[in-house]
């Protein structure tokens, strides 16, 4: 899986490649700091019975793709469901974008230097 995070200075961009941009049909996603409400760090768990992949691959170990999840819009870029950023977003196109970075705990610093009022819970 190729993605990697840019963190601007009015949006996050999150850079896509290799087979999740083929299977996604995006190369990018920007992210306005304005349009985070929450970002959750840590786990997550994937509900089997309830997603609907819209485009992506899913196995036990890797997710990448659109889905939607009890009528909500997600996108999941992850291997490690146990190292995960997930930001809960307001008017976006994605109501979840669900992804690793190489280091989260620098990531989340940096998003809430430029809008402090954003909720975070580690989970």
């Amino acid at each position: 899986m190729s993605f990697q995070v840019v963190s601007n200075d009015n949006e996050l961009l999150l850079k896509i490649s290799g087979w999740t941009a083929a299977l996604t049909m995006r190369k990018e996603i920007k992210i306005p700091y304005t349009m985070i409400e929450e970002i959750r760090v840590g786990s997550y768990k994937f509900p089997w019975k309830t997603a609907v992949k819209r485009t992506g691959i899913t196995t036990s170990g890797h997710k990448a793709g659109i889905f939607m999840i009890e009528g909500k819009k997600y996108f999941l870029a992850y291997h490690s469901a146990n190292e995960i950023v997930m930001l809960r977003l307001k008017e976006h196109e994605f109501d979840y974008v669900v992804f690793e970075s190489g280091n989260n705990e620098q990531l989340v610093n940096d998003i809430l230097k430029r809008c402090p009022s954003i909720n975070i819970e580690k989970t």
